[in-house]
């Protein structure tokens, strides 16, 4: 009796398991799609995809690099495409993560570091990270 109990809370689990993963799966292809519609934005900057990375498991994970040149950043333009696209959260968290860093370079004054390296993690919780190199 104890292992009839056991197997019905092992077979609910698998079932709770198999409906976030369905549920984690949906969240990321519209993420995939809003990314498409980033990039499209992006190549304005010159900003091209280095590479995507698909992990698989309960929850699922997109992540991509996206590389470029600080030279080819528009503080100005930036702003109007932040203002232009606001409902776009993956665009917004990288226009506003490369305004960031285009201060930061003013600030430590090291312009020789140009290549950037944006990192973007689509997944639970979605993260974007950059790094001037």
């Amino acid at each position: 009796m104890a292992f009839n109990n056991f197997m019905k809370k092992v077979s609910d689990a698998k079932d709770k398991v198999a409906g976030l993963t369905v549920e984690s799966s949906a969240q990321i292809m519209q993420w995939l799609e809003e990314y498409k519609k980033t990039m499209v934005s992006l190549q304005v900057f010159g900003l091209s995809v280095g590479k995507i990375r698909v992990t698989a498991g309960i929850l699922p994970e997109i992540s991509t690099t996206i590389r470029g040149s600080l030279n080819n950043i528009d503080q100005n333009q930036v702003q109007k495409m932040l203002e232009e696209k606001h409902e776009e959260k993956l665009l917004t968290a990288i226009l506003s993560a490369l305004l960031t860093l285009t201060k930061v370079r003013e600030v430590i004054e090291m312009k020789v570091l140009n290549d950037i390296l944006i990192e973007v993690s689509l997944g639970i919780p979605p993260r974007v990270s950059i790094d001037l190199q």
